[in-house]
This record gives structure tokens, sequence and C-alpha cells, in this order.
């Protein structure tokens, strides 16, 4: 689930990630006649990373002048439906942008589709010793350790974005616990306005149950669902499922927003219908674009030290690429400090830009922000729920909605969830 503002399709997928090592040219079947590099992403075109990768093509147009780059804008779903086709295929791009987790890269790099970047990412003395690249780690399929089949360059992670005059104009401060959160959601509702923008056929209502269920979760526990390591806490689930569905019944969400995808539900806050968005730092470079009528800010989930958030999704390498080392270039480039500046500027989250590089107010607090993730003082990244198991993104998203519109008692969602889950994890 992204984090990402997945669904918008269009720009581009690598950000800088602080990678020291020297484009190279040459490779095989067509890189060594200097023809092609098919470079594929969904991101959309205005957003942060879309704007720093394109800067990533123009840099290495400049250095591969006998190469043509092939873009193709693809769709966050057509990845996650079809991705594994797509890679067995033929026509698979030199490099693309694909999904971090055990559900979708791990999947693939069990299946011997993608390109092992272990040796290459020593070779070129690529940095990713940091936990922002467990994501590229895959080991039989599960995330975190084991062979590199995959580089991010950008991190994310999910708060609340609110709309700083509409707080004011109920007399509404930031608040720091679950409780206040709620107080200051029923002084809207109170005041004849919903306070949280929803998309529930899309990533933002998943992401919000999972939050109210890393309340009622500690590191073993998380490690228990992300990784396997002991029994999941599924009573954590039934009391976030509980809270869902008494803000449903309290007014705070709305039950129209059943089947609003969640660029709809961002676009509403950005237009400054409701006042709370519970979403990813994918929205700071739209919002610093499109946001003129009010103030708005972001706060983490409230009373939590649990986050959703990782490292960004990963640049893969198609197992059938037919320009490996002009894939492995471009990826490089994607890494320099130029680049990682130029996406903190527009409000994305580099892993590596230079210090002082971000100068940008929006992209300086996401980028400390994340970083102060990273390393704990900040709370922890707790990766995103649908990760440990394939299937569970259309599980969550299901129960959800049903959750909005009442079909569901808050015990089903959570046996639902539990279901799917023991149904796909690894067994023995």
């Amino acid at each position: 689930m992204r984090k990402h503002m997945a669904v918008l399709a269009a720009g581009s997928l690598v950000l800088a990630l602080g990678l020291a090592g020297c484009a190279s040219e040459g490779g095989s079947g067509e890189a060594e006649n200097g023809k092609t590099l098919k470079v594929w992403w969904w991101e959309n075109d205005d957003s942060a990373l879309a704007q720093s990768w394109n800067k990533a093509i123009d840099i290495f147009e400049e250095e591969h002048p006998g190469v043509e780059v092939q873009f193709e804008l693809k769709t966050y779903e057509q990845m996650q439906q079809s991705g594994q086709l797509i890679l067995d295929s033929n026509d698979a791009p030199d490099v693309l942008e694909y999904l971090k987790g055990n559900a979708t890269a791990g999947v693939v790099s069990k299946a011997g589709l993608l390109t092992d970047l272990t040796d290459v990412a020593a070779e070129r003395g690529w940095a990713v010793d940091n936990t922002a690249q467990d994501v590229g780690l895959y080991e039989n399929g599960t995330m975190g350790s084991g062979q590199r089949y995959g580089v991010t360059n950008y991190g994310e992670y999910v708060g609340m974005w609110f709309n700083q005059d509409m707080l004011a104009a109920q007399g509404a401060q930031v608040p720091e616990t679950l409780d206040e959160l709620e107080a200051v959601m029923q002084k809207f509702v109170d005041a004849g306005i919903t306070p949280l923008a929803l998309g529930s056929a899309d990533y933002p209502g998943p992401h919000l149950l999972y939050a109210l269920a890393l309340a009622h979760m500690d590191v073993d526990s998380l490690a228990a669902y992300q990784k396997f390591d002991g029994e999941p806490d599924w009573a954590a689930w039934q009391k976030a499922a509980t809270t869902f569905a008494d803000w449903v019944d309290k007014g705070y969400i709305s039950t129209d927003s059943t089947g609003i995808p969640a660029q709809d539900s961002g676009n509403a806050f950005a237009a400054g219908k409701y006042p709370l968005f519970y979403s990813g730092t994918w929205w700071a470079g739209p919002f610093a674009s499109d946001i003129a009528d009010f103030e708005w800010d972001q706060f983490l989930f409230p009373g939590n030290d649990l986050h959703p958030g990782s490292g960004g999704n990963l640049w893969v390498v198609p197992s059938k690429a037919k320009n490996k080392e002009l894939a492995y270039d471009f990826i490089e480039i994607t890494q320099r400090p130029e680049v990682q500046n130029e996406l903190g500027n527009l409000g994305g989250v580099p892993v590596a830009a230079e210090e002082g590089g971000v100068s940008e107010p929006v992209g300086a607090v996401v980028t400390a922000r994340f970083n102060e993730l990273l390393s704990g003082d900040g709370g922890t990244l707790a990766w995103y729920p649908d990760w440990p198991v394939p299937g569970l993104n259309d599980v969550f998203i299901a129960q959800t909605s049903d959750l909005v519109q009442g079909n569901v008692e808050p015990a089903q969602v959570a046996s639902n969830i539990q279901a799917a889950y023991d149904a796909g994890k690894p067994q023995g």
C-alpha cells in the first residue's frame, strides 16, 4: 500500500539515496550498442518523485549520448495485479519501480524474476547499509534480510495532515494523545463538519485501521505480525476495528467515503473540505503545490510509538532485462546528491541528501521526521499492514469498507484478517 500516491500514475520513481559510484557504459544486448534504456514507473508527474526522477533521466541522457531513454507510465494497480506477468515477459523493461514487501517484491524475487543486485551494490560501492534499505532485501520471499533485489532512494511514513486554519477556527490544538484527537474531531462534528477525509476504497482506510492497531502493539508484537516472529496480537486488530466503527458512528468518518479512492480523499483535503487527512509523505509535494488558501501541517498519529512507513518502493532490474549495465547506471544517478536534494526540496523524503541540501520548509520537515523515525528517536517505522502475505491488501480494503458501511462486526474484521494472514504465511 503505499504510500505512495500510488493511484496517481505519472512521474518517476527514483529518489536519491546517497550511494557512491560512477556511471558505466556498456552491458549486454542493446546496451553494448548504446541504443535504449526502458524505464517504467507509476508516480504522478507533479509529485516530488516524478520531478526528481525526470531530472535523473536528463542527467542520464547527458552522460549517455548514444542511448535513448524509453519511458512508460504505468499504474499502481497494474503492478499490483500484473507485476509477475510483466516481469516474466520478454518485453520487460530494464529498470522499473516495484512494490516492496513480501506479497510483491518478495513473490517475484522468489520466482527468480528479479536480478540479484548484491554483488552489483558491492562492486559499485552503493551505500545501502542502513535500515531504509531493508525493503530491498529478501530471503525466500521474506523481506528484511538475505540477498538484495532492489534499491530505494527515498523514504516515507504516514502521518496526520491537518488544516491549521480550520483547527484554529474551532479553538483546537494539535493533539498529543488519542483521547485528544477524538476531542478535536468531536469539535468539528459539533460544528457540522466531518473531520476526517478518508478513501475507504483504497489504502487510506487500511492505513488508519493499522494505526489504531499499532496503538495496542509493541515491537515484539509488531515483529510477530510483520516477520512471523511469534504469534500476532489479533486482539489489537479487534480493538482497532472497534475504534474505527465507533468513529463512523460518531460521524468522524463519513459513510459516503465508501468507494472513494485515495486521490479523491487527498484532493478533498487540499480543497479545504476536511480538516484532517491520515496519509503518507507522498502528499507533501502536491500539497505544497496545490494548497494556497489555508495553512497546513502534519503530526504523527498521537500516542503511538509505532508508525506506518519504511524505505520507499524499489528500483528493480528484471532478470530478463536486456540492458542491465545501463539500468545500474541509471539507479546510481538517482542516488546522487543533486537528485536527492531536488527530491527533498520538492517535498519528498530523501534517504541521503547532503547536509543542508534540503532548504524548502516542507521537505526539511518530512526529511527530519523520517530520519528521527529511522533512528528510533521519534518512534519506530512499522512497515505497512498488507506486507506480510499476498492478498492482504484486498482483504484490508474490503474490511475497512465494510466497517464504514456498518456491514461487519469488529470481531469478524479481526477474524477475517487473521484467516487471510494464516492462509498466506510461510509454512514450517
